[in-house]
């Protein structure tokens, strides 16, 4: 004979409230933490190419011995991975500058704008009083695309 059960199996509906409940919470605080993380890792990549490009300007006035180049022909000859192309704002940027004499481009200006929206500069001078590299970053195009708006040591 067959015995036959008088309740039914299952979850109450409250139980199913509390794990829906709990699966809000984790998502509610996990949600903002990638967010956060993903911004960050987009400006360190961006940081990274402008860094990079300003690597390969200065291997190029070492090797040329002259000063820096804004020709995207001799730059993607020298780093191929890397868009000197100035073509979008995730592109890298070139600006050349005279550091002590007119035509000496002893100055140029790497910037770029990161995924996130952030956008980095990097400015090297090879001659002159200010020699070093320097670092400016700004929320548009406008606060970073000048050598005067590049004048602290780090992001």
């Amino acid at each position: 004979m067959q015995r036959f059960r008088s309740s039914e199996e299952g979850f109450t509906l409250i139980e199913v409230m509390v794990v829906v409940l709990i699966l809000a919470i984790l998502i509610a605080l996990g949600v903002p933490s990638y967010l956060g993380f993903r911004g960050r890792s987009q400006d360190t990549e961006a940081k990274s190419e402008v860094a990079n490009g300003a690597k390969v300007q200065a291997g190029i006035s070492v090797t040329q011995g002259q000063g820096y180049t804004a020709d995207v022909a001799v730059l993607k000859a020298y780093e191929p991975s890397l868009d000197f192309s100035g073509t979008t704002d995730e592109s890298l940027h070139v600006i050349l500058g005279d550091a002590v004499s007119a035509g000496d481009n002893a100055q140029v200006l790497v910037y770029s704008r990161s995924r996130s929206g952030t956008w980095f500069g990097l400015r090297l001078v090879s001659a002159g009083v200010g020699v070093g590299q320097y670092t400016c970053l700004g929320s548009t195009e406008a606060d970073v695309d000048d050598m005067t708006d590049c004048i602290s040591a780090e992001w």
